[in-house]
């Protein structure tokens, strides 16, 4: 990995903020050590990323709404094993990458005859801003089939909690935003509503799939298909035109260039590609621009004792005659506020500004991500 000189900044960063998380996570850390120190049954299948709790535990009650506006307790987990991943709908990077993700796999859990005993469960860490007719227009958006989970604050954070997943408020900007820092995890709900396994992160579709359809084939469910073998998973990044603009400067190149769809009315998209420097000097970017968004920014996305959060960066060298990837659930552009709906197929331009004053400006086209 290419070195990144960067000052940042948390956007959550006094004090009781990091003594939280490190109380918390070191509660969390050993709960999840005495659970794990059990010997587990004999015939418990080889899980790649998937951890089953020695013994299940109980849910607290809920009282949350899904996405339709229909109420969601824990009569909606009966039956069926249900795959939870705690997000919200302004994360620009590692929610819909998971999102995504879990459509994929529920595409090979399809091939594999076991989807029927699987729901996956979307449930937002941002209840302020994530009411019903907001997860109506996003969860759906990946698959007609997944749900999208809203409650109070006091609700989520002890369901959350719950659960072992943990979730924190950042700090507003001077336009009102503010990120989320949350639990990465997926957490599995067995079909009788009890609190069963995790998968921790970073989230990969062969191995999910796999886990998910060992798991099924464990619990008795009889497979229509052949379960799936492993799969490539790296990701295949489209391809956008690399024309420079006179306001480029030979030496600096973007490639692979692409956008990431978002759903309808969504306030926050990625944008990810590859910047070649050609050059025999360093360049550092220290800022980022887009005629489309009201605002562009460099980020890091950091997953940290399963706590994904998001780190602003002042600065991103390109050492000469190197490259350095934007890519999903790492460093990448974060595009707020766009001026107009961008479907598939869309420009947006994007500008870099280096520090001494230069200019690099391209055409990006908003492009769905492709797995192999």
């Amino acid at each position: 990995m290419l070195p990144l000189q960067s000052t940042q900044k948390s956007s959550s960063g006094n004090k009781s903020y990091f003594l939280f998380i490190l109380v918390a996570i070191v509660a969390i850390g050993s709960g999840l050590l005495v659970q794990s120190s059990k010997t587990p049954p004999a015939d418990l299948p080889e899980f790649k990323k998937t951890i089953l709790l020695p013994t299940t535990k109980p849910l607290v009650d809920i009282n949350f709404t899904d996405h339709n506006g229909k109420q969601f307790g824990l009569e909606q987990f009966q039956g069926k094993w249900s795959v939870l991943f705690f997000g919200f709908t302004n994360c620009p990077d590692i929610c819909p990458t998971t999102m995504q993700t879990l459509k994929q796999v529920k595409a090979d859990l399809n091939q594999a005859g076991v989807w029927h005993n699987y729901q996956v469960v979307m449930v937002s860490v941002d209840p302020e801003r994530d009411t019903p007719e907001r997860l109506s227009a996003y969860v759906p958006y990946f698959d007609p089939e997944f749900i999208g989970i809203s409650a109070t604050l006091e609700s989520t954070t002890s369901f959350a909690k719950n659960v072992g997943i943990l979730f924190f408020k950042g700090k507003e900007t001077a336009n009102g935003g503010y990120d989320v820092d949350h639990g990465a995890a997926i957490i599995l709900v067995n079909p009788e509503g009890q609190y069963a396994g995790v998968m921790t992160a970073p989230h990969i579709q062969s191995t999910i799939s796999q886990d998910l359809i060992a798991l099924a084939n464990y619990a008795g469910v009889e497979p229509t298909a052949e379960s799936l073998k492993a799969k490539d998973t790296s990701v295949n990044l489209p391809t956008a035109p690399t024309s420079k603009t006179e306001d480029q400067v030979e030496g600096l190149v973007m490639e692979n260039a692409w956008i990431r769809p978002a759903p309808p009315g969504s306030q926050s998209m990625a944008a990810y590609f590859d910047i070649v420097n050609n050059s025999n000097q360093d360049i550092v970017i220290v800022e980022s621009n887009s005629s489309a968004f009201s605002m562009a920014m460099i980020h890091n996305t950091v997953i940290k004792d399963g706590i994904s959060s998001m780190n602003h960066l002042d600065e991103l060298l390109i050492p000469a005659n190197s490259k350095v990837s934007l890519s999903p659930m790492a460093t990448h552009m974060m595009l707020m506020g766009p001026k107009q709906p961008l479907e598939l197929g869309d420009n947006a331009e994007i500008e870099l500004v280096t520090k001494d004053g230069r200019k690099y400006q391209q055409a990006v086209s908003v492009k769905p991500q492709f797995s192999n």
